[in-house]
């Protein structure tokens, strides 16, 4: 079904707001660094509200403030996609972001389940979790269990035309030309 989750057995998740593809795009635009900006993205483990996502977003702004490596400031900015994905870019022309700095942005976005009390139960770091629309021409996004998604994919719910947001593109320059692409020329056609 459109917009809805596709785990029937996870009540708590909320469905999927009613986003299309010129959502995705519009978000994406708030992201100003350059394409060869690096990127992280981070799937919810459920759908966040308006107001959770301006929570998240205020946080991980102030975080990018005073993110540093080796005491060198980092260009950095977030971003809430769809209302599930989180995204941290960093342009690294003038500092290269260092295994340490790296740490320090994973440890903030695990504590993004500190923001508030309606965060409590945020996951971010589960990669289990897809985001996709069925057919290339659907309006709405759905979300599944990486299991659930190749249950319906063996059972010939999805085609390789079905639109996949792929969460590791590594720059900010793919995110927006390939972050969505066809089932077929993304990693997940090739795991079985």
């Amino acid at each position: 079904m459109p917009g809805v989750v596709c785990c029937a057995d996870k009540p708590e998740l909320r469905p999927m707001p009613n986003l299309t593809t010129t959502d995705f795009e519009r978000q994406l635009a708030a992201l100003t660094l350059p394409d060869h900006a690096r990127v992280w993205i981070y799937t919810a483990n459920r759908v966040l509200t308006d107001d959770e996502c301006q929570a998240i977003h205020r946080a991980l702004s102030t975080f990018c403030d005073s993110w540093a490596a080796h005491g060198q400031p980092l260009q950095a900015q977030p971003a809430v996609l769809l209302q599930q994905l989180v995204v941290l870019a960093v342009d690294e022309s003038a500092q290269q972001a260092t295994g340490c700095s790296i740490d320090s942005s994973v440890a903030a976005v695990r504590d993004l389940h500190k923001v508030g009390p309606t965060l409590a139960d945020l996951d971010v770091l589960d990669r289990g979790w897809v985001i996709f629309k069925a057919q290339a021409d659907s309006a709405e996004w759905q979300r599944a269990k990486l299991h659930d998604f190749w249950a319906m994919r063996k059972a010939g719910t999805l085609t390789d035309e079905a639109q996949v947001v792929d969460s590791t593109v590594p720059n900010l320059g793919d995110l927006r030309r390939e972050g969505v692409k066809p089932l077929a020329h993304s990693w997940h056609a090739h795991m079985w």
